[in-house]
């Protein structure tokens, strides 16, 4: 060996190599649908809330909107993982409820709780701190909305080139 470089070269040409080779395939195996995934804190009423929520703070373009990446399956996990995170955010789920929070006038709400003071404003944005905390780290966030690919090599970062931010 010449240097660490090469041993760390050939150990990753290894390492791809058997992981491709777990990879294999013939066309007549059995592709199997995604298992559904079910809610571990919130209720199924609380969950198609909480998708209508996420769905309007990130929706739908000409890539996928948060309800398309489950950002609802997200924001229910660091609920059943931060019990009390989850009980304040199910007092405000009942509270959303209590609004009348019905189609024809949601983004109307949500855009007037953004604008306000107080309780509506707080919980606006959790519910939109949550959502793009989960929405940016999944594929549809990460890749197809902001292109970015851990795979590729930058030799250069030029940071942003917006005027405003110059």
């Amino acid at each position: 060996m010449s240097s660490r470089r090469d041993l760390l070269q050939i150990g990753a040409a290894l390492t791809a190599t058997a992981a491709g080779a777990q990879e294999h395939s013939h066309p007549s195996d059995k592709e199997t649908a995604p298992a559904k995934k079910q809610a571990r804190f919130f209720k199924p009423a609380e969950m198609d809330l909480l998708a209508k929520l996420v769905d309007h703070i990130i929706p739908r373009s000409d890539t996928p909107g948060a309800a398309d990446a489950q950002v609802h399956y997200y924001i229910d996990w660091q609920c059943f993982t931060s019990p009390r995170r989850g009980a304040q955010l199910r007092k405000d789920l009942a509270w959303i409820q209590k609004q009348k929070f019905t189609n024809s006038d949601q983004v109307a709400l949500l855009t007037s709780w953004s604008k306000s003071t107080g309780e509506p404003r707080r919980i606006f944005q959790t519910i939109k701190d949550l959502t793009i905390d989960g929405y940016y780290g999944t594929k549809e966030g990460l890749q197809l909305e902001l292109g970015w690919n851990a795979n590729t090599f930058v030799r250069e970062f030029k940071g942003c080139t917006h005027k405003e931010h110059a």
